[in-house]
Parts: structure tokens; sequence; C-alpha cells
């Protein structure tokens, strides 16, 4: 199965990373993967899926993640078996301001942990274990 994944900062990459917090996965293949939500003709929209079903079909995996804003660049997590990534968003009771955060997850050991990175300051929560079973559909497996 044939899916579009973005190797390479062209036009539409770069322009989405400077509007928004992006992820940049690193690949068993030596390949960079750029996040790219929402590029026109190419589904599904959520570049994670896109890089699920690539990483799947040609038996590979994510050796690092990392999470860019603008300039600031952070490594995320490197040499895990698994990794899952969603977005979040919340706000205070009464607040009026959103929250949004980027929430990303390792796989070691049939262990998943989560780690919250708020956005746009990149800035971590402590690690927390989740239930496998809830994330296995978004969950990219190593070897």
């Amino acid at each position: 199965m044939s899916v579009f994944v973005a190797k390479q900062i062209d036009s539409y990459v770069n322009q989405y990373g400077d509007q928004n917090p992006m992820w940049i996965a690193n690949l068993s293949n030596g390949e960079t993967v750029f996040q790219d939500d929402g590029r026109p003709d190419v589904f599904p929209t959520s570049a994670w899926e896109r890089l699920k079903i690539y990483c799947e079909s040609n038996d590979y995996h994510i050796v690092e993640i990392k999470f860019k804003n603008r300039s600031h660049l952070e490594l995320v997590a490197s040499g895990h078996e698994g990794y899952f990534f969603c977005k979040g968003v919340g706000a205070l009771l009464y607040g009026s301001e959103t929250q949004h955060s980027f929430i990303i997850g390792t796989l070691d050991n049939n262990k998943l942990t989560a780690r919250k990175w708020n956005l746009p300051e990149l800035i971590p929560d402590p690690p927390e274990q989740r239930d496998l079973e809830r994330y296995k559909e978004i969950l990219i497996r190593g070897e």
C-alpha cells in the first residue's frame, strides 16, 4: 500500500511549521518524516495515521521523535519499542484560555507511558501510565 509521508521540508511543511508546532520522526531506514496534517488531496489528513500505514507497510519503525515550534526543537523520545501521538486541548474551569498540547506515548515491555507537552512553549508534564488497549490504533510499534 502506497501512502504519502513528507520526507522533506517542502513549501507545505515549511508553511505548516511556521504556523503550527509539529513532530519530526526519524525512522529505522534513515528517513526523516515531518508532520503535515491537512495537506491538500492527501488522505488520511492526519500525518500520524499516514506514518503508521507507511511504517507498517514497509516494516520500518520510529527510532527518535522530536517536537518543533518555530526555532525551538526538543528531543522527545528515542530508543523505545513503540510510540503514539495525539493532540490535546483543554481549559480551566471559568477560564477563557484554551490550552493546546501534544501527547506522546512510548511503549516498553508492554507498558505504555504518556507525557503531555504544553504548547506553544513545549514544556513537558510528568509522565503517566496509560492503558495500552486504548491506544493500539495509533501506536506505531518497532521491531
